[in-house]
């Protein structure tokens, strides 16, 4: 039986909490893409394969320490994909100060890995991006 995306999703995010970006790689298809999009954030990129991935969480270094991502909710919506709800937080790395946003994003994995990763304001924008065609 194949396991469903929500539980490689949260396995990849526990892995990430671990050991961070070079433990989630075995969860993450090689040529992966991320998207951040402008409507959810100020510096919106497109993240491709693992360099990406590393790319990504580096782009934190000197702004923010302690990254840290929870899993607040995640919900199948296929056997291939899934949304989730993740509270990102750490400390300014300046100030010291807790910094604490909440994000959504949809998920699609493919053989077992993730595949696509979409940043969304909303968990009805994930699922629209997500659903099947009619």
């Amino acid at each position: 039986m194949t396991e469903p995306a929500s539980a490689i999703v949260r396995r990849m995010l526990d892995h990430y909490e671990r050991g961070g970006v070079e433990d989630i790689l075995d969860l993450l298809a090689p040529d992966a893409v991320f998207v951040v999009p402008p409507e959810t954030s100020a510096e919106p990129d497109v993240y491709e394969g693992h360099e990406g991935a590393r790319r990504y969480f580096a782009a934190f270094a000197g702004a923010l320490d302690d990254v840290r991502f929870e899993l607040i909710e995640v919900h199948d919506e296929s056997p291939e994909t899934a949304v989730g709800v993740i509270r990102l937080s750490g400390l300014g790395s300046a100030t010291r100060i807790p910094v604490e946003l909440t994000a959504v994003a949809s998920f699609v994995v493919t053989d077992g890995a993730v595949a696509r990763i979409v940043a969304h304001p909303d968990l009805e924008s994930a699922r629209r991006e997500i659903a099947p065609e009619p």
